[in-house]
């Protein structure tokens, strides 16, 4: 058996160094709470144990002692003793006598055959000797620390802890914790405590009897649960998109995230990678935000790796599906801006022009169709309707907020929409001008409609005699007026009499409905030559 040729040869060097002295080179050997690390991907064993020794004894009897799983296929060992000669195995196969490379170095096997060779490298994920030893203390119980975050919106915030039959950290209300700012507040306890009440200083507000999980917890004394605290420097608040899961393609999703770092200014970098494992990288810079246009339909992660200048970083994913808009029919609304290029306000007394992009439609003319309703401060709101223009002017008149609701119809009357608010002002705060993110390109294959940039039509309509069918506004011309007036009518804006009522039924099914200001648009389009 192995374990029998590996004691054997250990027996036989002891016996030879104790009857002669070995002269020549040196070899390293280890220090007690040195920490080594083994990866298993190559040998892929359930259980790896390290045995250690030298010429005067060994870590313990063959195999070794059990190694920890630190995760994936990393395992470590904290070393006990001053051993300078290594055997990884599973009890099974086992590597070669390897020579001990030191602390906090990884063995990397060369090969999964018996007697296999590693290759020694420094591990950029080693714990110190003193991490490993805050570790150890923790698991005895003899302190830890301790987070509450104070979304309840105490002025202070006190831990109460406690062990049956092992004393207190302080009389009631207990300990005041320290405030470490967003919210967050933390409390060094040095005893061994299985239970917590926290409480803003008494017993109004207080939690209940807690069962304490241990030391690097933070609670919520608003939702009432326990998470594991990041000490991290850089932290990551959120990552969102602008619009749920799922989105379709070749709409505009923007991706944003809010962190914040106590050790200097951050960097972004975005990052979505589909089910194959393919992944983009769509910004990589300061802008907290990025517009991604998806092209293909599938399941994707969508990653933010945010660092700061001092060197540390921290990561966020979500999950985000993407379905094919090719066939859709349901209208759906994949961007929306205005011609300030702003976030929160808008500038009184100034003209602005409000533009949602738009996906969908595929059903009856293959036409959206946009209405945009704004609402002053005073509750006011325009008088709105249907027309194949995404794009809408507008002039705010007063300060305070308002409300803009984007509408979007395709052609069997489904309807979308989503709601902006901003704040007008007289001024336009610096910090609020909209900053482009990085954009991945795609250019549709059939864009959305574009706002005409001509100048509106201001002549007086002149009423003619005999007006062809379609002419509802009797001017002489059949164009987007006359839909217009029938969107005004079926919106109870406008009430056509009987004459004009005969000229807008231009599919001629007896009654005026949104298909005859449809056949006015598909013959202003030159979709169709008559009625």
């Amino acid at each position: 058996m192995r374990k029998s040729k590996i004691v054997s040869l250990f027996l036989v060097a002891v016996m030879v160094v104790s009857c002669m002295v070995i002269a020549g080179a040196s070899t390293t050997s280890a220090a007690a709470g040195d920490v080594i690390y083994f990866d298993n991907s190559v040998t892929n064993f359930s259980e790896v144990y390290c045995y250690m020794y030298n010429n005067y004894g060994s870590n313990a009897e063959f195999p070794g002692e059990a190694m920890e799983n630190v995760s994936g296929d990393i395992w470590s060992y904290t070393v006990s003793g001053n051993w300078n000669k290594i055997v990884f195995t599973d009890g099974e196969t086992q590597s070669a006598e390897l020579s001990y490379s030191g602390d906090g170095q990884i063995a990397k096997p060369d090969s999964s055959d018996e007697d296999f060779t590693v290759s020694w490298s420094a591990y950029a994920e080693a714990e110190t000797k003193a991490q490993v030893e805050k570790k150890t203390k923790l698991k005895t119980g003899a302190g830890g620390t301790v987070y509450c975050k104070n979304d309840a919106g105490w002025s202070e915030v006190y831990a109460y802890m406690w062990k049956d039959g092992m004393g207190k950290n302080h009389d009631w209300p207990g300990v005041k914790m320290t405030d470490l700012g967003d919210g967050v507040f933390e409390y060094n306890y040095t005893s061994d405590y299985n239970m917590i009440i926290f409480n803003p200083g008494g017993d109004d507000g207080k939690t209940g009897d807690l069962p304490f999980p241990g030391s690097g917890k933070i609670y919520n004394n608003k939702t009432g649960s326990w998470n594991d605290y990041s000490t991290n420097p850089v932290r990551i608040a959120s990552l969102k998109t602008d619009v749920e899961s799922p989105a379709y393609t070749n709409s505009n999703i923007l991706i944003s995230a809010e962190a914040k770092s106590s050790a200097g200014a951050l960097t972004y970098k975005f990052t979505v990678k589909d089910s194959t494992g393919s992944a983009a990288i769509l910004s990589n810079s300061s802008a907290s935000s990025v517009i991604w246009i998806p092209t293909k339909a599938g399941n994707y992660t969508i990653t933010v790796d945010v660092s700061d200048t001092a060197g540390n970083t921290n990561s966020r994913s979500i999950n985000f599906e993407i379905k094919n808009a090719t066939n859709l029919v349901e209208p759906f609304i994949s961007a929306f801006s205005n011609s300030l290029g702003t976030v929160k306000y808008i500038k009184k007394d100034t003209n602005i022009t409000f533009t949602t992009g738009a996906i969908g439609g595929k059903t009856g003319t293959n036409l959206l169709f946009y209405k945009f309703i704004i609402t002053d401060p005073d509750g006011n709101d325009n008088v709105p309707y249907y027309t194949l223009s995404n794009a809408y002017s507008y002039k705010p008149t007063k300060l305070g907020t308002y409300t803009v609701n984007a509408y979007v119809q395709n052609s069997s009357n489904d309807t979308v929409n989503r709601t902006y608010t901003y704040t007008c002002a007289a001024d336009i705060p610096a910090d609020d001008k909209y900053v482009q993110p990085t954009v991945v390109p795609y250019t549709p294959t059939n864009p959305p409609y574009q706002p005409s940039t001509a100048a509106i039509d201001t002549t007086p309509i002149v009423t003619v005699p005999n007006p062809q069918l379609g002419d509802v506004n009797q001017d002489g011309n059949v164009n987007i007026k006359d839909a217009t007036l029938i969107q005004k009518h079926l919106a109870n804006l406008e009430t056509l009499n009987s004459e004009k009522l005969k000229l807008a039924d231009t599919n001629k099914d007896g009654y005026v409905s949104v298909k005859d200001a449809t056949q006015i648009q598909k013959y202003v389009a030159k979709m169709i030559t008559s009625f």
